[in-house]
């Protein structure tokens, strides 16, 4: 699908959007879960180019549904992997080959008492484990840092999700790329479930920064593209409360929540909720 000229987003991948900058070289951002590398080197074939002119993939941050397929594209098609440098420089779970996190036992059971019985206080099992090879990181960026694809590709290091989460302003064609730091929830965009209060506060100030951007065009980890009123709709975001209970936000989410964990793993777009 094109977005723009030279932009495209990949047709039938599964978890994140992966996204095509077309220039003399192709720039991947974000490769969604293991096992989208293929479809990824034949949407490229489809439009007329080669699977070797993909030189870079762009992870806007490391979880599996954003970067799984990241090594398997490298090593089909030998394509640098890049992250901000705040991803690599602890023991991320992504480059470890494994990802499943823990969240508080309240919020497990908000998704049923199965689940909640399946994965107990006392459990060796995570929450949603994963296992996906283990990712080489080959260059890493700073915020401002403004990488060569189509006029200029600026970075922006938008810490909060996770510490070196990134969003990426193609000035050019005024596209805004917001990585898993804005759910597109159809009707409003919100921010992303966030479990410490210390990385929401992260999280908002990070999204504060953005709202003088003059973007057009939005595109989201998750959810269709955003071209109506991108700029006015993230700043309504940003001037809605964040420093409320996790509980509360959780709760207030819920079908969000549901129906991102059930279409996450499934091929073409997440389509939202109408829940607040």
């Amino acid at each position: 699908m094109e977005i723009a000229e030279n932009v495209h987003r990949v047709d039938d991948t599964s978890g994140s959007n992966c996204i095509l900058l077309l220039d003399k070289n192709i720039a991947v951002v974000d490769t969604g879960n293991p096992g989208n590398a293929q479809t990824i080197v034949d949407y490229v074939k489809s439009i007329g180019r080669k699977p070797e002119e993909i030189k870079n993939i762009i992870l806007t941050h490391f979880h599996h549904d954003h970067s799984g397929g990241a090594q398997e594209l490298h090593n089909l098609t030998g394509a640098s992997i890049t992250a901000h440098k705040g991803e690599i420089l602890k023991d991320n779970i992504l480059r470890t080959g494994t990802e499943g996190g823990r969240p508080p036992f309240w919020y497990r059971w908000t998704f049923g008492l199965a689940t909640a019985l399946s994965v107990s206080r006392n459990s060796n099992h995570d929450s949603r484990r994963v296992v996906f090879e283990k990712t080489e990181v080959h260059q890493t960026v700073e915020d401002n840092e403004v990488l060569p694809y189509l006029g200029g590709l600026q970075i922006l290091h938008t810490p909060g999700h996770t510490p070196g989460s990134i969003c990426l302003y193609l000035a050019k064609h005024k596209i805004l790329f917001l990585g898993d730091s804005v759910i597109n929830n159809v009707d409003r965009l919100s921010r992303p479930l966030t479990w410490a209060s210390s990385n929401r506060k992260l999280l908002d100030e990070s999204l504060t920064s953005l709202r003088n951007i003059d973007a057009e065009i939005g595109i989201c980890g998750h959810g269709p593209i955003l071209e109506d009123d991108l700029m006015n709709k993230l700043r309504g975001m940003t001037d809605r409360p964040y420093n409320i209970p996790t509980w509360q936000i959780a709760i207030k989410n819920y079908q969000m929540i549901k129906k991102f964990r059930q279409t996450n793993n499934n091929k073409g777009e997440w389509k939202g909720s109408e829940s607040r």
